[in-house]
């Protein structure tokens, strides 16, 4: 049986999970068909446009992304209590972006204010708007539907596009996050449909790459998409608060060329530094023995998951 999302997502503290959702009976609903030979890959970009908007809104920052051709990775740092410190005013801001007013499926930016003034003037509204921006089940739920329901209409047939349930897999440690980030955007050179970083189109490598100049790449890395105020970067590092991911550009470039030299390599050692390097199987959590037992501990869980190695 599924252990129950409330004891693998964490409504108490912020934490970064690796998140996975598939197409129905792992369908190439956003690839190209090998049985038909119709091509959806355009699907892909409808994905990364709306997860990127989308977090912008959300409690929740996106890390890494890959959009397969039947499925997409997330790396995403979810704060389930931001929502709390948020206005009214910021709620509402939020919620209209995330779900603006719109005539024939267009999107009317002169009605953005009336909405935003009728959910101020609704108490019980504008309160689980705040719930709802502050989901990350809800998260996932909005970012899916929408997708669906276009794909659907493109097809001209109904029912499920995606799976309903989504794996998330708890991130304890920053060695952990960087190491789910790397198997994410080393997805598509995996799965062969790429063979260098510049070449996997719809992974946030890819968008990262574009930022080739040498202040980017001296920089600590930041999220794709937030939606998070205190959100940790250079600016804050030279303040004198840590990043939240204290790496550079460069040097997590260098470490994914690092795991793609070593795949390649015959020798078993070189293929074992790269499965420490990436995420290889889907637990519930990844991080160091330590931290998976009391991540165990504290959900009443039996552990199972296989440790990081030191």
């Amino acid at each position: 049986m599924a252990t129950p999302r409330y004891k693998l997502v964490d409504d108490a503290i912020a934490l970064s999970y690796h998140v996975v959702s598939s197409c129905v009976r792992r369908a190439w609903l956003c690839g190209q068909d090998k049985r038909t030979g119709k091509d959806y890959s355009h699907r892909k970009r409808w994905l990364v446009d709306r997860m990127l908007a989308l977090a912008r809104c959300f409690a929740v920052e996106i890390d890494a992304y890959a959009v397969m051709s039947n499925h997409f990775h997330l790396v995403v740092h979810y704060d389930p209590k931001a929502c709390e410190s948020w206005s009214p005013e910021e709620v509402a801001a939020r919620w209209v972006e995330a779900f603006p007013p719109k005539e024939r499926g267009v999107v009317v930016e002169e009605r953005k204010a009336e909405a935003r003034e009728l959910l101020l003037g609704d108490p019980g509204r504008l309160t689980r708007a705040r719930q709802t921006l502050g989901s990350l089940s809800c998260f996932m739920k909005h970012l899916k539907q929408p997708i669906a329901r276009r794909a659907n209409e493109e097809d001209g047939c109904k029912g499920h596009f995606f799976e309903q349930r989504f794996y998330s897999g708890a991130l304890l440690t920053e060695e952990a996050v960087l190491a789910a980030m790397a198997y994410v955007d080393l997805n598509p050179i995996r799965a062969k449909l790429a063979r260098r970083l510049a070449q996997c189109h719809h992974a946030s490598i890819s968008a990262r790459l574009l930022e080739n100049s040498s202040k980017a790449l001296e920089d600590f890395l930041r999220p794709m998409s937030s939606g998070l105020t205190r959100c940790r970067t250079q600016k804050t590092a030279d303040a004198g608060q840590p990043p939240r991911l204290g790496m550079t550009l460069a040097a997590y470039i260098a470490r994914l060329q690092a795991v793609i030299e070593a795949e390649a390599a015959p020798d078993r050692e070189a293929r074992w530094i790269a499965g420490v390097a990436s995420l290889a199987k889907r637990q519930r959590a990844y991080g160091p023995k330590s931290r998976l037992d009391q991540w165990a501990a504290d959900r009443g869980l039996q552990l199972r998951e296989k440790p990081m190695p030191t």
